[in-house]
């Protein structure tokens, strides 16, 4: 008797324990079919917002995920389901829960992405307290109470600039004609130092050494420049547009002003899969859009990319639709991020003072981002140096681009690729046009077809507005701006058919 009773305790006991380990179970099952549930929906909503997979794929895969839910959640949600059937429908789920995880991250890092590079943001202009290299002044407050030069430059920015300085170390300004004869002055000794654009500081000392050795630096002043330019939208996916790609000669922050030094027409039609590279000669001897003076089309950079824009249409006749600014930092990283490029080098040669000396073969070459940047920068080791410059900037954007659009590197670096560019690309493209462009891209997978053209000129020497002084200039004939702005016109004419 005592026996049974023991028997049916233990029994009792054995079926609470089994009992309590079902429902723990079952509770585990129930969670993680609620955080499955919830991470389905959040998966599916960011997917349709982020809005880039073309129909014939995000619909079938949508109904797939809708089937498949129905499965997973009721049989792991109701506490009569067979045991067998729990586990793998937990199995699945949990599988299922990663990837959509890694999925939502990758579509919010696309989002964040968009958001980064097309927020048209206030250009941001530096401006420089300079004074003698051999001087003992260190900082700002040194020359406090002095008369100082400045550029006498009625532009807004400058103005502004002005105006902050002198509230804060209280001087005064002796106004000069143009920025070289004011850095003259300041080395003759007739000034103490001169307040002068950060740009157009940097592009007297490239040009003069005197300059470069014989000045420093003591104070900054940042000024936003507001941009006021207006994209012309197109719909991308069926109309033919331009694309002025401007490469600043700086690092860092892509909104500070600088020296475009890098002036690129990418002309696209969406309808025949065609690009066409047109390149211009920075030194272009150009009527600025705003000052209706001439100078290097580089120095239209200074007043801000609405100035070069509309310096391009103006010189080309042609009409613009969006711009990308890009700099240094944009190249390096880029073709470091999709792990190098390879190109075929037309011809050898060795790179000319820059921090890092590199040696190129003519034919294969496979670079990094610091070789790529080299590469498109060199221009000294030939007579026609800045026209062949432009000819190796077209083969460096051409690798990239190949290497980029490959379905390979796209999948493996995707979001080394972001990072690489958010922070050193900005374009007043809308995220909702380059989307229609990626979506386009994944529904038809097409393979576009690549020609270049690079407007070439004659080295001349005449007087630049920026400089106040004579400089090197590219003179660009009639007959090859109207051959470049005429294939323009082809390429965006042809129909395909």
């Amino acid at each position: 008797m005592i026996e049974i009773m023991f028997r049916e305790r233990f029994t009792m006991r054995s079926d609470r324990k089994k009992e309590a380990q079902n429902q723990k179970k079952a509770g585990i099952y129930r969670i993680i079919s609620i955080i499955y549930a919830i991470l389905a929906i959040i998966f599916t909503v960011t997917m349709l917002w982020l809005n880039i997979l073309p129909e014939k794929i995000l619909y079938p895969a949508l109904a797939v995920l809708v089937i498949i839910s129905l499965f997973i959640v009721p049989v792991m949600y109701s506490p009569r389901g067979k045991k067998g059937r729990k586990k793998g429908a937990a199995v699945f789920a949990v599988i299922l829960i990663i990837i959509f995880g890694m999925g939502t991250y990758y579509a919010g890092s696309t989002l964040g992405f968009f958001n980064s590079i097309t927020s048209v943001l206030a250009e941001k202009e530096d401006f420089y307290l300079v004074v003698k290299a051999d001087s003992s002044y260190e900082e700002a407050d040194d020359v406090a109470g002095m008369t100082i030069a400045t550029a006498a430059a009625a532009d807004k920015t400058y103005t502004e600039a002005r105006n902050k300085l002198k509230e804060e170390i209280k001087i005064e300004y002796s106004y000069v004609e143009n920025a070289s004869d004011m850095i003259t002055g300041l080395l003759n000794g007739e000034y103490p130092a001169a307040f002068i654009s950060a740009a157009s500081y940097e592009t007297i000392t490239e040009e003069s050494d005197a300059a470069k050795e014989g000045t420093k630096v003591i104070y900054t002043i940042s000024i936003a420049k507001e941009n006021s330019r207006k994209a012309k939208n197109v719909n991308v996916t069926s109309e033919p547009f331009n694309v002025l790609v401007s490469g600043l000669d700086t690092t860092g922050d892509i909104n500070t002003v600088s020296r475009s030094d890098v002036n690129m027409i990418v002309t696209v039609n969406p309808k025949t899969h065609k690009i066409l590279l047109t390149s211009i000669p920075r030194d272009s001897y150009v009527e600025l859009a705003s000052k209706g003076a001439k100078d290097k089309l580089t120095h239209s950079g200074l007043y801000g990319i609405e100035e070069t824009v509309s310096t391009v249409e103006n010189f080309m006749g042609i009409e613009i639709n969006y711009y990308v600014k890009v700099n240094y930092s944009t190249i390096t990283k880029l073709v470091d991020a999709i792990g190098g490029i390879d190109i075929d080098s037309p011809y050898g040669f060795t790179t000319h003072g820059m921090a890092d000396q590199y040696t190129f073969v003519q034919g294969h070459n496979h670079l990094d981002g610091s070789m790529a940047l080299a590469y498109s920068r060199e221009r000294k080791s030939w007579p026609d140096g800045d026209l062949r410059r432009n000819e190796n900037q077209q083969i460096i954007i051409e690798a990239i681009l190949k290497k980029a659009s490959s379905s390979s590197t796209i999948l493996t670096d995707y979001t080394s690729i972001l990072k690489s560019i958010e922070g050193n690309l900005a374009t007043d493209m809308s995220s909702s046009s380059i989307k229609k462009l990626i979506k386009m891209q994944l529904k038809d997978m097409p393979a576009w077809t690549i020609e270049k053209q690079a407007i070439k000129g004659d080295s001349s020497s005449q007087m630049c507005y920026s400089l106040g002084t004579y400089a090197s200039v590219v003179f660009c004939s009639e007959t090859a701006v109207a051959e470049a702005a005429d294939k323009i016109t082809e390429v965006k004419g042809e129909t395909g058919e």
